[in-house]
């Protein structure tokens, strides 16, 4: 009897090792794909560079984020958030290459209305009553009240951050190397050039 119940906790006790044996293997071929998992959630979900403008007065504010561009499914990685009282949209800007033209201009039509002005001359009209999002049309933006723009700002010995400047900021609006020629038929052609300087560090503060 006793040597039956010594087998039995050998048993067990093997029982519990090849368990545990398993459960380590399980794991150890699971952390490729939990890794991958993740790497693809952040990937996907976290932006690289967001930046939030503050409107109190005109009853909104805007976020813009910079998320890694997914060229395959026409993806800019460009996001504007609308934050309108408790209500939040989100829209897709064009344009590529956000880490060296990310510069996103401001402007307010009137109180209902603001036109955001993304490098490479794509351009679009925000309606806040209802929220909307479209391209300008037939506009050239002469009347409109520059509010600021979105950029990166280069800090010494620091890394780059994106950030809101207001009308302290000189208005550009970085088109690339296209035919300037080309540039007279759309909005602030007064304004638009190759590339843009980099707001000093110190600008918004």
């Amino acid at each position: 009897m006793k040597h039956i119940i010594q087998g039995v906790r050998v048993l067990k006790g093997r029982l519990a090792q090849g368990l545990l044996i398993g459960a380590i293997l399980v794991a150890v071929s699971l952390l490729p794909s939990t890794a991958l998992v993740v790497y693809t959630a952040y990937y996907l979900l976290v932006p690289r560079y967001a930046s939030v403008a503050e409107f109190d007065r005109l009853g909104f504010n805007l976020r813009l984020e910079f998320y890694r561009p997914n060229e395959e499914v026409l993806d800019s990685g460009r996001y504007l958030t609308v934050i309108n009282g408790g209500s939040y949209r989100r829209f897709m800007l064009e344009g590529w290459d956000w880490a060296h033209r990310a510069r996103t201009s401001l402007y307010r039509i009137d109180d209902n209305r603001f036109a955001v002005l993304s490098p490479l001359g794509y351009d679009y009209v925000l309606t806040l009553k209802p929220v909307g999002f479209a391209p300008v049309v037939s506009d050239s933006g002469a009347q409109w009240q520059y509010l600021g723009a979105f950029d990166f700002v280069f800090p010494v010995g620091a890394k780059p951050r994106l950030e809101f400047f207001d009308n302290r900021s000189p208005e550009c609006i970085p088109m690339g190397r296209g035919d300037p020629a080309t540039w007279t038929g759309k909005p602030r052609p007064q304004a638009r050039r190759a590339t843009c300087p980099s707001p000093p560090p110190n600008l918004g503060e």
